[in-house]
């Protein structure tokens, strides 16, 4: 991902307070992606910098509350990361996955996902296409998840799940005293 940022600079930018639908608007009139539906009022786009920096300001005369440059090395969930895409998909192709046991819901489509291949398929589709974070944790509430862990440092998947939906139960496992923690909690449920 690194190289195709290289091969094609660009970034992201974080767009707080506008709706989704105008913020599409102005990915088409500025050529840029979006990238993350992150929760209500975030959403993130990508693209080469230019039409990035065109895109914030017409979001902000849109009324978008803030636009935020995201410290990032790539124009990341775009087509422009299609060379990592085509350096992956070999070594991706050819390692061995088994079916999941439990079915994993798809960064780009918000859907389970069920067979090795669609696994396959996704990890590589998702490089170039935007993450549904949003639709994907509201999908998983009304199948009845109410508790989601967050592993590594930080909280920051926490607190979007959090805003996506109040009454979920979210743990953060970010060093070994938090897996201690979560071997406790397990327990009590």
């Amino acid at each position: 991902m690194y190289e195709a940022g290289l091969r094609q600079p660009g970034g992201m930018v974080a767009i707080i307070g506008l709706d989704q639908a105008l913020l599409a608007e102005v990915c088409d009139q500025t050529g840029t992606w979006m990238a993350n539906i992150n929760c209500p009022g975030q959403l993130v786009i990508s693209g080469v910098m230019e039409n990035l920096t065109k895109a914030a300001g017409l979001a902000k005369a849109k009324g978008a509350r803030r636009t935020i440059p995201l410290s990032v090395s790539g124009a990341f969930h775009t087509p422009l990361m299609q060379t990592a895409v085509d350096g992956l998909s070999e070594i991706i192709t050819a390692l061995p996955f088994g079916d999941p046991l439990v079915p994993i819901v798809a960064n780009t489509t918000a859907q389970p996902m069920t067979n090795a291949e669609q696994v396959k398929a996704e990890i590589l589709r998702q490089f170039g296409k935007g993450v549904q974070w949003q639709p994907s944790i509201e999908y998983m509430v009304n199948d009845g998840v109410s508790t989601f862990i967050e592993i590594g440092p930080g909280q920051v998947l926490s607190g979007l799940i959090r805003r996506i939906n109040k009454d979920v139960k979210t743990i953060n496992i970010g060093d070994a005293s938090a897996i201690k923690n979560m071997e406790a909690i397990c327990r009590e449920d």
